[in-house]
């Protein structure tokens, strides 16, 4: 289905019935990647996924789509639908939305899930890396895109899974450039949102991270983690595409939290 979100079409789809759970993709991502979770999750919950602002099906709305955006196009939706809270599941960019979303709508938040994200801001490096993206984007995005893609895996998965490596390139491929570039400046202005995660009470929390993920520094991660004494954190045992690479422990993971919290 189609809504309009300040003019914008933005695609989702809500499926199950049950306790509420949201599930946000990622850059380059789309509602799709989610299928097989939600077929585990919709005899139990109501499940809401949607194209992001300039993914998927979705329209862009601007030059740059800033995480507050996204999330408040979230929560546009649930208000859509009359979803009053709900479980958030971010993967990637979509944690990053998801922490936005939980500033902002606190009371519309009954359980936090990071899937391969982190609440950090970009560092130095990593801004001048997402310039050198938007560049490559100008220049060749078809390009950026086949290069981009499999950087998400463990190296040592990239032959593994290289047909849903094509057909994850195939999807991104619909995104326009500027929708591209639009996703790379929201990522790059975003700010640390690591008291959100790590001190904010109210709700149960989980980390789940790759050990393998190649776009996630482990030791940082660890530092944060070690002071997050009232979050569940998971290791995997693969990299940056758990939907992918660890394919039958992450819904088992997302499920047991699910069930541990009642939610």
């Amino acid at each position: 289905m189609k809504s309009l979100f300040s003019e914008t079409n933005i695609y989702y789809k809500n499926t199950g019935k049950g306790r509420n759970i949201v599930l946000v993709h990622g850059f380059l991502e789309n509602h799709k990647m989610w299928n097989y979770l939600v077929d585990q999750l919709k005899e139990t919950h109501n499940v809401l996924v949607m194209d992001l602002l300039g993914h998927g099906k979705s329209d862009g709305l601007c030059d740059v789509h800033t995480m507050e955006q996204q999330a408040k196009t979230i929560n546009f939706l649930l208000q859509n639908i009359g979803m009053l809270n709900a479980t958030i599941v971010g993967h990637s960019m979509g944690g990053y939305i998801s922490l936005a979303f939980a500033e902002l709508f606190p009371e519309k938040v009954s359980g936090l899930v990071l899937l391969n994200s982190h609440p950090f801001s970009d560092g130095d490096e990593k801004k001048k890396a997402r310039e050198r993206a938007i560049k490559s984007v100008e220049t060749n995005y078809q390009a950026y895109v086949k290069a981009a893609i499999p950087s998400f895996f463990a190296p040592d998965n990239r032959n593994k899974y290289q047909k849903q490596i094509e057909n994850l390139i195939e999807e991104a491929l619909q995104m326009t450039p500027e929708n591209i570039i639009a996703a790379l400046k929201g990522m790059m202005l975003r700010k640390d949102r690591s008291d959100i995660f790590c001190k904010r009470t109210g709700y149960p929390k989980m980390w789940i991270v790759g050990k393998k993920d190649p776009l996630i520094d482990p030791d940082k991660i660890m530092e944060l983690a070690e002071k997050c004494k009232e979050v569940d954190y998971i290791e995997l045992s693969e990299g940056h595409m758990s939907y992918v690479e660890n394919k039958k422990e992450m819904p088992l993971v997302i499920k047991n939290f699910l069930k541990r919290n009642n939610l």
